[in-house]
């Protein structure tokens, strides 16, 4: 007969628990669906007037634009920027801050979304700005290449990934801004030209460090040109481990890619490694899709639903989610280990700090995750696990987070359902700041990061001459031109 081991039962029970959890908590606790989300906005073609509202992956940024617009062509992108009075670019709305906010025209740019040119000579492939990474992935290994790193999420567009500085994890590769990545582009000014840079002539090296990690405010990016390499497998493993542990540079410095999640009230962490290999896939479909569907997806979405009505079971909560990581090994297409599915929405701020203050913002985020648990005046109990990703420092752009020095991405979640979680937020932010962090451009944040920026007055400049009369600002790039805060909710 077949042994079932305490690990195995702790996961069935978890499971069978979570769902009666969710059918109990779902009515009240899931956000409401806004007229239009991202996975349609842009299959509208043409242009609309009187748009229907759209909202982010979050569903913390709303917004109502006059006039939609989905152009499938150069050309049509071109007649539309040029008409426009005023305009942003959208791509999956995953961005958690209100960069592509727009009140009188957006434009959708699913549209424009193929493979223009692939140069196996120089190992670059071309392709219009506002494909899907997933869709970009799957196009590569088609043709037996790759991109070297990517993040967590492969859903943004790829203007938007390489707009807010989007990365993966690695101390061999930068972001998705970083020069190593992008070899040119072409953007559509706000006067309906088209401006073509490329990394091979010295006079665009410096237009090129503006429009690398542009914030959709330069112009309306059509395609760029990104460096790749041949398609591989990676090894994936993850395991339980200490906090201790999981912080020596041995991890990160030694496996290809390596992060890891640590569990808030606990000094326990789920640490990831990804290495390159010839060993053929290995996968299990079945543990596969209970791990990382139903685990770290709908019972853990249930789980959380239940608690926003008793946060201080959270502590709990987490202790009790750390007896069900896996020891596990996978083995794919590299695009596949490295990004997963996501369908619990959270709340997310993320900062680069030097990789040196790595044990620092634990430290700190958890005497933060303490406090808040503890106060009189109205607890607050962190619900997800904060994640620690490990970057080469970017070079070739004006305005990365990771700009000149090596860096620890930190970042802090929280469930939607747990509304209160501003002011956690912010005291996290100011303890992030004092260790020299710089905030993600797609993730919340709230104090205004621009001083940080010595090129700041410089990519201002590249604005001022391609958009004069400043068609593309919107409450965001507003709210970084006054250096008054960030908004992280918009209706």
């Amino acid at each position: 007969m077949k042994k079932t081991s305490s690990l195995e039962c702790s996961r069935r029970q978890f499971l069978q628990g979570s769902a009666a959890l969710g059918a109990s908590s779902a009515t009240v606790a899931t956000p409401a669906l806004a007229d239009v989300t991202t996975d349609d906005y842009g299959a509208r073609h043409g242009t609309l007037t009187g748009a229907p509202a759209f909202t982010n992956w979050t569903r913390n940024i709303r917004c109502h634009p006059n006039v939609l617009v989905t152009p499938t062509s150069l050309t049509e992108l071109q007649e539309s920027v040029a008409k426009a009075k005023s305009m942003k670019a959208v791509g999956s709305g995953h961005s958690f801050s209100p960069c592509a906010h727009a009140d009188d025209t957006m434009i959708a740019t699913d549209r424009l979304d193929r493979i223009l040119l692939v140069d196996r000579q120089a190992m670059r492939v071309k392709v219009e700005a506002g494909k899907k990474l997933h869709a970009f992935n799957d196009e590569l290994a088609a043709l037996g290449l790759a991109l070297p790193s990517i993040g967590d999420i492969d859903r943004q567009s790829l203007a938007g990934l390489i707009s807010t500085g989007s990365h993966g994890t690695g101390m061999k590769w930068g972001s998705f801004s970083d020069q190593a990545s992008i070899q040119a582009i072409e953007i559509v000014l706000a006067d309906g030209s088209l401006l073509s840079l490329n990394a091979d002539k010295p006079e665009d090296a410096e237009p090129l460090m503006a429009v690398r990690l542009g914030l959709g405010a330069l112009g309306i990016i059509y395609s760029i040109t990104f460096n790749v390499l041949e398609a591989h497998n990676l090894e994936a493993h993850s395991w339980l481990m200490d906090l201790e542990d999981a912080l020596d540079p041995r991890h990160y410095l030694e496996n290809d890619h390596f992060e890891f999640f640590r569990f808030p009230f606990t000094t326990k962490v789920k640490a990831i490694s990804r290495n390159r290999t010839d060993k053929p896939r290995l996968e299990q479909p079945i543990r596969t899709f209970i791990d990382k569907i139903l685990l770290e997806n709908v019972a853990l979405g249930a789980v959380l639903n239940a608690a926003s009505f008793k946060p201080d079971v959270m502590p709990q909560v987490s202790r009790l989610l750390t007896h069900l990581v896996p020891d596990e090994r996978r083995i794919d297409r590299s695009d596949k280990i490295m990004a997963s599915t996501r369908l619990v929405r959270a709340y997310e701020m993320e900062y680069a700090l030097p990789i040196a203050m790595a044990k620092q913002a634990h430290e700190r985020h958890a005497s933060v995750v303490a406090d808040f648990s503890t106060r009189s005046d109205g607890a607050f109990f962190a619900t997800f696990p904060s994640e620690c990703r490990f970057l080469r420092g970017d070079q070739g752009n004006f305005l990365s987070p990771s700009q000149g020095q090596d860096t620890c991405f930190f970042s802090a979640m929280s469930h939607v359902a747990f509304k209160d979680y501003e002011p956690f937020f912010r005291a996290v932010e100011t303890e992030l700041l004092a260790l020299g962090g710089r905030p993600h451009w797609g993730k919340q944040f709230y104090q205004n990061p621009t001083s940080l920026y010595p090129n700041w007055t410089k990519f201002l400049g590249y604005r001022d001459r391609w958009d004069p009369t400043h068609k593309l600002k919107n409450i965001f790039m507003d709210r970084l031109l006054s250096g008054n805060e960030m908004l992280n909710h918009i209706a």
